[in-house]
This record gives C-alpha cells, structure tokens and sequence, in this order.
C-alpha cells in the first residue's frame, strides 16, 4: 500500500517514538500489517505484545505517542495507558479499536486518551492522526530544548507576576481538561507541557 507524505511529515514521524501494544489477540494478524505499513514511516516504532514487554521495551525512552486496544474485563489494558502518561505526561495515547460501546468510550473519556479510532480505519487517516500527534511533540521537543542564557535574571518582582500568570493558565488548562472533551485533549495535554516548561525556565531565569 502506498501512502504519500510531505516531506515535512516525514521529517515529523521520524523525530518520535511510538510505541505499539499489541496485546490484542483476536486483532494483533490485522495490527501486524498495520505496523509493518507504519514501520516505513516511522523510525522509532517499539512494538510490544504485553505490558510488561512494552514496560520494559520502553524503560528509559521519551515514548510520544502510544498506541494500543483497551478491554474492560482485562485491567492491564485499561491500567497501561495510565502507566504511560505517569512516565511521560505529554505522551498523546491512541486507542485503537473495534469497540464501539458506550462503555469502552465512556472508559476512554475518564482515561482522557487523545484519540479513540475505531476499526477498521483506512491507512491514510491512520496516518494523518500519527502526523498530528507527531506534530505535538515535535512543538514540545522544540521547547524543551530551548536555553536561557546563563545572564538572563529576573528581578523579584517579574518572576512573581510571571509566575502568577503561569498558574492562572495552569488552572484554566486543568478545568477544560476536566470537561473531558475528546476532540481538545491533545491541545489541552500539549499546553499542559508548555505550561510545566515555562514553570520550570522561569525558575532556572531566578
């Protein structure tokens, strides 16, 4: 199957880490050619087939983007995304899926993943959700790697009105968040990572 990318698309999904769980049995034949498709797109694909695989896969990695089905009788699969975004807070989580019940959504609002896909989903719209969440983390990945120079201080009175700023954004960010509202949440999760960087460049700036 061919699948065309702008060349900076390309450049985007080769700048992060995915991992793929794959711990549906009944789906992992269809997953499989999934991530063999993927697989040409995106260097750093981890694939897992348990959590505890995919726990150790990733120990120590900076994963952007996680992909993985979720059952409600199995608490592994429903434990693992929170897990995830534990370790690596702004890490956008996809739900990949043939459930289509109000109770698996339901679940996946209160887990406040970014994205529920239903199955079958066409390669290319798979695709176009990957380049958007590869976007995110890109934009974080920019940021984080910003430095303030070494002669740049803040006098008290600054950092006190910045630092109140950040929190009062901080505070809005959390509300919209608890509103639970599915199509927001990887721009909510997003600028929850700029807000927590920012708190921690202004403390270095003291």
């Amino acid at each position: 199957m061919e699948f065309e990318l702008r060349e900076e698309n390309a450049d985007l999904l080769n700048s992060v880490t995915v991992l793929f769980l794959n711990n549906d049995k009944d789906s992992a034949a269809k997953n499989n050619e999934l991530i063999n498709l993927m697989s040409e797109y995106i260097k750093n694909l981890i694939v897992a087939t348990s959590a505890s695989e995919a726990k150790e896969k990733s120990e120590g990695k900076d994963i952007d983007i996680l992909i993985t089905d979720f059952n409600l009788a199995d608490a592994e699969s429903t434990e693992f995304p929170v897990y995830v975004r534990r370790h690596n807070p702004s890490c956008a989580i996809i739900i990949y899926t043939d459930k289509n019940d109000p109770d698996h959504l339901l679940e996946a609002i209160n887990l406040k993943v970014d994205k529920y896909l239903i199955r079958p989903c066409s390669f290319k719209d798979f695709m176009s959700v990957m380049v958007n969440f590869a976007e995110y983390a890109f934009t974080l990945k920019s940021l984080y790697s910003a430095h303030i120079e070494s002669t740049t201080h803040l006098d008290t009175e600054s950092y006190d009105t910045i630092s109140q700023s950040i929190d009062e954004l901080r505070s809005v960010i959390s509300r919209l968040a608890s509103q639970h509202c599915m199509e927001s949440l990887p721009i909510i999760h997003t600028v929850k990572g700029v807000i927590e960087k920012l708190k921690y460049l202004l403390k270095n700036s003291y």
